[in-house]
């Protein structure tokens, strides 16, 4: 890295003592560091940028069958943080209600415009089971089931509303108004905007506060919110990359859930060393999180962006990075 400009870029340089230097195709690469999508947009149509990552929505639809649009796989869950310090989000009844509450499966093909998939548990596909080539999710839906009912909304909805009132909000009644933190990248603000309506039909009042991103993340960090958007990719291919997100000293646990028996079972998946038994315990760990509500899983991401179609020779790994050091412009 070369030069690293805070809210403007970051130049990285070929470096000579790399192992492959003599393969290295770019002799400097920049990353524009640009908050607002339609800004970078205008730049990649007036080819100052030859890729970028934020796409505005709105312009979505008009790209489909673009060959300079992709939408690849990327392994991880959007999701939905609760402060579970503050009342009354620790209440699994209230956490619950509001998931259920939440159409997945018109927030992935409607509002995220099918460049998303519905969730129907935390982990998502593409992460490994026991066996090579399995699949930790469809154990999960065969062991299991689905926790939500994508194909059943209303069934989930019913369901939401009968818990709220056991939870002493029959209708909404009582319930605190609150607010919903995210910032105003990709969909974030339009997920925002439909929760505040599918929570609305649970007789609930919620407010959107949009933040830029830094801002955000520091917030949720620190606690100062109600409810927030979040997320993550794996950094590797195991369950417990995401799963132990929840776990009580997690340092990303910005909601500070906290549950015994779900710490215990995290910890014997860590120390045991019968790859069997791992995945044993991850499965009853994601069962503890889904019923209790530590967080509400959206949607499993995929990723989308414009590349120029003369950049060759990069590629796009389902852990969301991009390998550009063997690029060339054609």
């Amino acid at each position: 890295m070369e030069e690293f400009t805070d809210g403007a870029q970051i130049v990285f340089k070929k470096n000579p003592n790399y192992w492959d230097v003599e393969n290295i195709t770019f002799d400097k690469i920049v990353w524009h560091l640009i908050e607002d999508p339609n800004t970078s947009y205008t730049a990649y149509n007036q080819g100052e940028i030859q890729l970028i990552k934020d796409v505005p929505t709105e312009e979505i639809p008009s790209l489909s069958g673009n060959s300079e649009f992709y939408i690849e796989p990327l392994m991880g869950t959007y999701y939905v943080t609760f402060n579970t310090k503050k009342a009354p989000f620790n209440d699994p009844k209230v956490r619950e209600a509001l998931s259920l509450a939440i159409d997945r499966k018109h927030v992935a093909s409607t509002i995220m415009q099918g460049t998303y998939s519905p969730a129907k548990n935390f982990v998502g596909p593409g992460v490994s089971d026991m066996a090579p080539g399995s699949s930790f999710e469809k154990f999960t839906t065969k062991k299991y089931g689905d926790h939500f009912n994508i194909e059943n909304y209303e069934e989930d909805l019913f369901r939401a509303k009968g818990l709220l009132a056991a939870a002493g909000y029959p209708n909404g009644q009582g319930f605190p108004a609150f607010e919903y933190l995210t910032n105003d990248a990709g969909y974030h603000k339009a997920v925002a905007e439909y929760l505040q309506a599918a929570w609305a039909k649970l007789g609930i009042t919620m407010t959107v506060n949009i933040q830029e991103w830094k801002t955000v993340s520091a917030n949720r960090r620190a606690g100062n919110f109600d409810v927030a958007r979040n997320g993550w990719v794996y950094d590797w291919d195991d369950p417990s990359n995401m799963i132990n997100l929840l776990e009580t000293n997690n340092g990303n646990n910005d909601g500070k859930y906290s549950s015994s028996e779900f710490d215990k079972l995290v910890k014997l998946a860590r120390k045991t060393t019968n790859l069997a038994e791992h995945y044993d315990y991850l499965h009853l760990a994601e069962q503890v999180l889904l019923k209790d509500a530590a967080m509400a899983p959206v949607a499993y991401y995929n990723e989308f962006w414009l590349q120029k179609s003369n950049l060759k020779g990069t590629w796009h790994s389902p852990y969301g990075y991009w390998y550009l050091m063997y690029g060339k412009f054609e």
